[in-house]
């Protein structure tokens, strides 16, 4: 890598990192009644997913490959349109363009795994059956007990279980990645990391949308943006060829 992009992509860390503690600060202060809205938060918040995917948007020859990088970029430009949407107060359209980002994700999260999958061993395999029966247990007993009983006559349900269905299948491919080493072993490690993070993050999103307690909103809506940004941060930074830094 070169000397001048390793100095944008150092200085875009460090932006990212101001900027996050300045909507962390605002959200918490939120949280413990210090100021009376975050609103500002909300917008300061995107400001994040712009600066990391201009990391995406810049990788070029180092990235991992040629496909891996167009795979990538699609997903962060679906990102960058969910966000707007949300911001734009289109919530339909905010998960449909999540589901097409976790759609891509899979795409590029799962190079060789037929291959992989058919040679391992069969410690990863019965890991990767383990890590398959957690998730569908939650997914399960997530919608059973917390978004069906607020949903179940709202068209917003089957949205829902969409969205979650593929988003718990991303998932499950992220830890694939890691245990069968799809990807580099640093690379694969970010991904598992930001498909766990991304996981639960969408679950607080769930979460602040359906709940009528204050308190319940006010603390998932303090906590997504901490899992969420390090989520796609840690995918962006997945792309790259850590051996060439």
């Amino acid at each position: 890598m070169k000397k001048n992009k390793k100095i944008i992509i150092t200085a875009l860390l460090i932006l990212i990192s101001l900027v996050a503690v300045v909507y962390t600060y605002l959200d918490f202060s939120f949280l413990f009644g210090l100021i009376e809205n975050s609103y500002p938060s909300s917008i300061i918040k995107r400001i994040n997913v712009v600066l990391i995917s201009i990391i995406v948007a810049i990788s070029g020859k180092d990235s991992l490959n040629s496909k891996d990088s167009v795979l990538l970029k699609t997903t962060f430009i679906a990102v960058c349109f969910a966000e707007l949407s949300f911001v734009l107060n289109s919530l339909f359209g905010g998960i449909v363009f999540f589901f097409i980002a976790q759609v891509l994700l899979i795409l590029r999260n799962s190079p060789g795994l037929k291959q992989k999958l058919s040679s391992a061993s069969e410690a990863s395999k019965l890991k990767l059956l383990d890590c398959s029966t957690i998730i569908l247990a939650l997914y399960v007993l997530i919608f059973r007990f917390v978004f069906y009983p607020v949903l179940k006559s709202s068209p917003l349900l089957m949205a829902f279980m969409l969205y979650a269905s593929v988003l718990s299948i991303s998932l499950w491919i992220g830890i694939a990645n890691y245990l069968l080493g799809l990807f580099p072993k640093k690379n694969s490690l970010m991904v598992c990391i930001g498909m766990a993070c991304f996981f639960i993050s969408d679950i607080l999103v769930g979460l602040s949308i359906i709940t009528d307690s204050d308190v319940i909103y006010k603390l998932s809506n303090s906590f997504i943006w901490v899992l969420y940004i390090p989520a796609i941060l840690l995918l962006a930074l997945s792309g790259y060829k850590f051996n060439d830094l």
